[in-house]
């Protein structure tokens, strides 16, 4: 079971933070269909698997088959999410903005914590506006 994190802009630079290794057959022959079980018991995946732009964290199975000179190599990637309870505090959260007397808002946040597949509400309060307003814009920027 091998667990790391694929940085995608740095030329594809590997951190490999999770190796476990498993012996499931003696060197010899293999005539028949075989399957074997195996368990990692209590294994700690301390990162969720991750797909982003630049990163990508992810978990999976190797097996490996040595035949003499050469080996069969199978990858099944598999998914960790942590799912933790609702907060017990999830407070709003606002910021006051200004520009020196000529425009103030207040920006509102219904809470302060969101689940990825949550929908993000809030309210934008103008105070004082004595400039025109062509445009506004509200933008979500996701970081890694």
């Amino acid at each position: 079971m091998i667990g790391q994190i694929e940085y995608l802009v740095d030329n594809k630079q590997i951190l490999v933070f999770l190796t476990l290794t498993k012996d499931l057959e003696p060197p010899g022959s293999l005539t028949d269909n075989m399957a074997y079980d195996f368990n990692f018991p209590k294994v700690e995946k301390q990162f969720e698997s991750y797909n982003g732009v630049g990163v990508r964290v992810r978990y999976f199975i190797n097996v490996i088959v040595n035949r003499g000179s050469d080996k069969l190599i199978k990858q099944e990637e598999f998914v960790v999410r942590n799912v933790q309870s609702e907060p017990l505090t999830n407070p709003s959260s606002f910021s006051e903005v200004g520009l020196e007397g000529k425009l103030e808002f207040k920006f509102e946040l219904d809470r302060t914590k969101f689940h990825l597949e949550d929908c993000i509400t809030g309210k934008v309060s103008f105070n004082k506006v004595r400039i025109q307003i062509a445009q506004m814009e509200i933008i979500l920027i996701k970081r890694e």
